[in-house]
């Protein structure tokens, strides 16, 4: 990750915590560093993982506590797939896009459809509406698991 955009990140989370009344502490730096350097979608779980294997002494409520203001502050964004299992993104400088979640090996796939884009605005203003904000989830069988019956993700003797 850029130092600029960890420097960005941080700025943007300090004014938050600024007016919320909460201070930045190492623990919270650490999380933002370590919240952008994951790659794609992740939980709290692999969150927490990955700062204790860096030798972070933190808990998992901790984790969860972060993680809300790090959503509450735009730095990353939350989804929740139908699992369960709330997983996160970096917000911050991101375009748009959408996201396919495999049903079977529960991998995230995202993607960009202009003309998706284009229709949604259209059944927007045919009813008078004016778009705010949007997602679009497809639940999807990924090709290798409906093809192999596993997946990267998720091998064929794992449960579902």
């Amino acid at each position: 990750m850029a130092d600029t955009q960890l420097d960005h990140a941080l700025s943007v989370f300090e004014e938050f915590l600024r007016a919320e009344r909460l201070k930045m502490t190492g623990q919270r730096r650490n999380m933002v560093r370590a919240a952008l350097d994951q790659r794609g979608h992740f939980t709290a779980e692999e969150l927490y993982r990955r700062l204790v294997s860096e030798g972070e002494s933190v808990s998992m409520a901790t984790v969860y506590r972060g993680l809300r203001l790090l959503e509450e502050s735009g730095i990353v964004e939350g989804h929740d797939f139908a699992d369960g299992q709330r997983r996160y993104e970096q917000a911050l400088k991101r375009e748009h896009h959408d996201h396919m979640v495999c049903v079977d090996c529960r991998k995230v796939f995202e993607y960009q459809n202009r003309e998706i884009e284009r229709q949604q605005r259209q059944v927007a203003d045919e009813n008078g509406f004016e778009i705010q904000d949007h997602t679009l989830t497809l639940y999807v069988k990924c090709r290798d698991w409906r093809e192999k019956g596993e997946c990267a993700r998720r091998p064929a003797d794992e449960p579902k």
